[in-house]
């Protein structure tokens, strides 16, 4: 039986990670450890402040006293840091957002990255810039905000908000080669959709694909 813990900052990312893993393997236990406050506090004070370091690094060193034989971090703010958490603590930590844009930077297309929350924008591109530098592959990419959908998810109207994304994607569907959802909290959007042109990126299965590979050779 494997323990996977989830750090997260917001239920909207929980939930369909949580629902993922679980489809996956009857041998999974799901652990969450949340800071809720944690997003907010971040987009008030304009950046990740030592003490919001604290509080992150502290959800991940209790998950590891728990147990936890891999931790999947959720929040797209912090995965700039997740190769030091990795290095300080003594199980494999991932960012899925990292493992899909790892992805996504190997497949040649124009690429469309949309986001929620204004905040990861900046995170996110130089994330998939450095993935693209890793792989020697092309560095254009826009970056889209989808408006009213991060409002929308902290009214806790989730339906509104993924009938917003997914009009966007609608929208830019014709124009890209790849559409990629940048965090956890969007993937639910396009369930069930089938895309006319571009493929269309979600991170819940990148995230299970890479843990399971660094969990066994941890091992």
């Amino acid at each position: 039986m494997k323990r996977i813990a989830l750090v997260s900052v917001t239920l909207n990312a929980v939930n369909p990670m949580t629902k993922y893993l679980m489809e996956q393997a009857a041998d999974l236990t799901v652990v969450n450890y949340l800071d809720s406050y944690l997003l907010e506090k971040v987009r008030k004070d304009g950046k990740i402040t030592d003490e919001s370091m604290g509080r992150m690094f502290q959800m991940l060193t209790q998950a590891c006293a728990d147990g936890a034989d891999g931790i999947i971090l959720t929040c797209t703010i912090f995965s700039p840091y997740v190769e030091s958490f990795s290095n300080l603590l003594s199980v494999p930590i991932i960012c899925p957002d990292g493992a899909m844009l790892d992805m996504v930077s190997k497949e040649e297309g124009k690429t469309a990255i949309l986001c929620t929350f204004e905040g990861t924008v900046e995170t996110t591109r130089n994330l998939y810039l450095s993935y693209c530098e890793q792989n020697k592959t092309s560095k254009e990419v826009d970056m889209i905000v989808v408006p009213g959908a991060y409002e929308a998810a902290g009214r806790g109207d989730m339906k509104q908000s993924y009938k917003l994304i997914l009009h966007k994607v609608k929208e830019l569907d014709a124009f890209y080669d790849k559409i990629v959802l940048a965090q956890i909290s969007m993937s639910e959007a396009v369930e069930g959709y089938t895309s006319d042109h571009a493929v269309i990126f979600t991170s819940p299965s990148s995230a299970y694909k890479v843990m399971m590979e660094r969990i066994n050779v941890h091992v």
